[in-house]
């Protein structure tokens, strides 16, 4: 399955302050290399796939063919 992020994503990742970005680049590694890696806690909810990122955020996307596109 492929990642792709949405324009409106890079918006937000760019506010979020540094040590959440580091997080959240260092969760996305995991989840290129094992999506079922229990700390990231992937899962579908509905229409969406919701990944944990630390322990008050997550990252939400859906899903677009076989691609995952992040919003």
């Amino acid at each position: 399955m492929r990642h792709r992020a949405s324009p409106r994503f890079w918006d937000c990742y760019s506010a979020l302050p540094q040590d959440l970005r580091e997080l959240a680049d260092r969760c996305f590694s995991v989840l290129r290399q094992d999506m079922t890696h229990p700390s990231l806690q992937l899962k579908k909810a509905g229409r969406f796939w919701s990944v944990r990122v630390g322990l008050h955020f997550r990252a939400l996307a859906v899903q677009d063919g076989s691609d995952l596109l992040w919003f």
